[in-house]
């Protein structure tokens, strides 16, 4: 039996904070963001996050083929977009 005390003993959590910092820049802020969503949505695991995304999809693909909304055109689309980007750079 160890004579180390439960109080000096790595912490299995910290071990793997400390591995998971070690990551590469893009992953660590995109595991970070797959944290923030799963407090924000309330998924517990990958595959329930999947799940969720495919049903929103399913979902929206009911409304797109239902009729209940319309596809705008990609032209409309980006002259809207640069219309905005145009006030917000004049601000």
């Amino acid at each position: 039996m160890s004579t180390e005390t439960t109080a000096t003993a790595p912490d299995r959590s910290t071990e793997l904070v400390d591995r998971l910092l070690k990551l590469p820049e893009q992953t660590r802020l995109d595991l970070a963001n797959l944290l923030l969503d799963s407090v924000r949505k309330g998924f517990t695991s990958l595959e329930e996050a999947a799940n969720s995304d495919k049903a929103l999809i399913r979902s929206r693909l009911e409304e797109l083929v239902s009729g209940k909304v319309k596809l705008i055109d990609s032209k409309d689309f980006l002259a809207d977009w640069e219309r905005r980007a145009a006030e917000v750079s004049k601000q």
